[in-house]
């Protein structure tokens, strides 16, 4: 069991996705398209934000390492 894991009480609520959405005002209704569309969005922004944050490290460590590996080579 996950150590974030804890037990449910008699107090704790439980809840189907179905009463949450019906809840939620349904005013906003997508095409499938738009939905297709508003999902690539999301995905291309966190892909983006996504190299932006881990291509510099990881292009330094290799560049670091390629440097290493050619100060060690004798030259021919």
């Amino acid at each position: 069991m996950s150590r974030y894991a804890r037990k449910l009480t008699k107090d704790d609520k439980i809840y189907d996705l179905v009463d949450i959405v019906e809840e939620e005002d349904t005013k906003r209704v997508l095409s499938v398209d738009a939905l297709d569309d508003e999902i690539t969005g999301i995905v291309s922004n966190v892909a983006e934000r996504v190299a932006r944050e881990m291509f510099p490290s990881i292009a330094e460590k290799v560049i670091r390492e390629e440097i290493d590996k050619l100060k060690e080579s004798p030259i021919e």
